[in-house]
This record gives structure tokens, C-alpha cells and sequence, in this order.
């Protein structure tokens, strides 16, 4: 299942100080900021532990068979499962395009949890500039199944992200974020309704110190060898740079079913409203089940 952040890669760059004062004052800093991302990772952990082993009669372990839903390309959807992606990611602005082609592995360490290790490649294309490309920031994600009952298609699971620092801070990456997030979905008929929400930290790095909720809603229509499916997304700022606004979108998309269990989901995201962070995000997904 792949895990779109939030598309906040625009900031502004401000004057710093020089010499001794600016080696002590990063130096502080970023200790600072590691020991707030360490108390928050024990602190969502114990969350997500507290609320899997609180679930009545082990539920995060009964289901023999949980559902299996459709792959949206924004909403993070539910299961457990063992398979290489292929990410892309392209963004348009007025002034710059954005693409992140990325390879992702995802292997169960239990029937219940899955870790991630997902490694992206950052295109920059300024209008005023030269392009430029580097790697991007390496991407750890661990996924568990919190309830899934046997008798109902329905699914439940917490993850946590941790985004770390090894990407190219001029490309906008060198950046320290942490994202938990719960994901959950259902079959209603003929529809599978995902759902998800998260909550990204972003401590370190050319945006320190925003912090962006947001919550994603999809709906497909499986068929023989298709899904069309439809998401609508709300990305809030809670806290970070002045031009970064709530951006509402509309997602449409298709996911297509290949041979031997491949499949390819497709997706634009168009933003509505005035207040528009970006002016188109194709998305492209990948899925190889081994």
C-alpha cells in the first residue's frame, strides 16, 4: 500500500547567521528537535500498543482472512501484505514541476504487522532555473492490523512514518518528519470505502517545525479487470509557513488489474477552491505481489 505525505514542498529561505554562533545555534537546535521526535515516537508507540492490545479477545490477531480492498493513489489503505511498488509522484505549479519516482519494499515481520523501506528520487524543474535531480529522503513505515473482525469485511490498522534526512536540502529533502496515521475500510455492496488519517511533524530540515493533518476519503467500484474510483482529500497546515493553506481535491482514478496479480492504480488530483497549494498531482502506483 503506498503512503502519500501531504504535498507541502514549497518554503521560503531566510538570511542565517555565520561562524561559531551559527554552529552552536544548529547544533542546539537540532538537539532540540531529536529530542522531540524521540519522545513523540514513544509516545504514539505506546498509543498504537495500548490500543492493539485493548481490543477484545486479541481482535488485532483473529482475522483468519481480512478483506481485500482496491489501491487508491492518496488515501492509505488497510492490509498487510507482501510486495514491491513502483511510486511516481508528479506536481505542477505556476512556477516549477516537482516529479518523485520511487521503489518501495513492503514484507510482513508478523501476520498482523508490516514494515516498509521506501527510497524516492526528487526531478526539480524551476521555470528560472536549470533542473536538477538528487535522492530524496528514505521513508520507514511500519503498519499494523488493529482490528478486523471475521463475521464483517471490515478493516482497521495504525502505522507510524518516519521520514529520514538523506535527500538534498536544495531539492527540498534533508528533512526529519514523523507521521502516524490510522487507515480503516470497508465493503458496502459492490463499493469498497477507505478512509484515512494522519498527522505529519516535520522536526527538522527546509520546513522545521509545520505540522499538517490530513484526512482522505475514497470509493471504487471493483469490477472484472478495473476499479474506477473517486477520493476527496483535505490537507490542513496546523502550524508552519504563512502560505501554506488548506487545500481541498478531488482525486478521479482507475486501478487496472494485470497478469499475476499486478496491478497499476492512476490517479489526478485537482485541487478546489482559490487557495490552491498546487495546480495538478498525477499519481502513479505500481503493485508487485511476491
Amino acid at each position: 500500500m503506498r503512503f502519500p505525505r501531504p504535498p507541502t514542498w514549497r518554503h521560503t529561505r531566510g538570511s542565517s547567521p555565520s561562524g561559531e554562533t551559527r554552529w552552536i545555534s544548529a547544533t542546539a537546535r537540532g538537539l532540540r528537535q531529536y529530542r522531540v521526535l524521540a519522545a513523540r515516537l514513544v509516545k504514539v508507540w505506546r498509543a498504537v500498543a495500548v490500543t492493539v492490545l485493548a481490543l477484545p479477545g486479541g481482535a488485532a490477531l483473529a482475522a483468519d482472512d481480512p478483506p481485500s480492498f482496491f489501491d487508491p493513489v492518496v488515501t492509505i489503505a488497510p492490509g498487510i501484505t507482501r510486495e514491491v511498488d513502483v511510486l511516481f509522484d508528479h506536481v505542477r505549479t505556476s512556477s516549477s514541476r516537482l516529479s518523485q519516482p520511487s521503489l518501495r519494499l513492503q514484507y510482513p515481520v508478523r501476520p498482523w504487522l508490516q514494515l516498509a523501506l521506501e527510497m524516492p528520487v526528487v526531478l526539480l524543474d524551476r521555470d528560472t532555473e536549470s533542473s536538477a535531480t538528487a535522492a530524496g529522503d528514505l521513508l520507514l513505515t511500519a503498519q499494523a492490523l488493529a482490528w478486523a473482525p471475521s463475521d464483517r469485511p471490515v478493516e482497521i490498522d495504525l502505522g507510524l512514518e518516519l521520514t529520514l534526512p538523506t535527500g538534498d536540502p536544495d531539492l527540498l529533502g534533508r528533512s526529519t518528519a514523523l507521521r502516524p496515521f490510522a487507515a480503516a475500510g470497508i465493503k458496502l455492496g459492490r463499493f469498497d470505502v477507505l478512509g484515512s488519517l494522519s498527522y505529519q511533524w516535520i522536526v527538522a530540515g527546509p520546513l522545521a517545525g509545520t505540522e499538517v493533518f490530513q484526512t482522505t476519503v475514497a470509493v471504487g467500484y471493483p469490477m472484472r479487470w478495473i476499479t474506477p474510483f473517486t477520493e476527496l482529500t483535505l490537507t490542513k497546515p496546523v502550524r508552519g509557513p504563512p502560505d501554506l493553506q488548506p487545500q481541498v481535491a478531488v482525486v478521479p482514478g482507475f486501478e487496472i488489474f494485470l497478469s499475476r496479480s499486478i496491478t497499476l492504480s492512476i490517479g489526478v488530483q485537482l485541487p478546489l477552491g482559490q487557495a490552491r497549494v498546487f495546480d495538478q498531482r498525477i499519481l502513479g502506483f505500481l503493485k508487485l505481489p511476491f
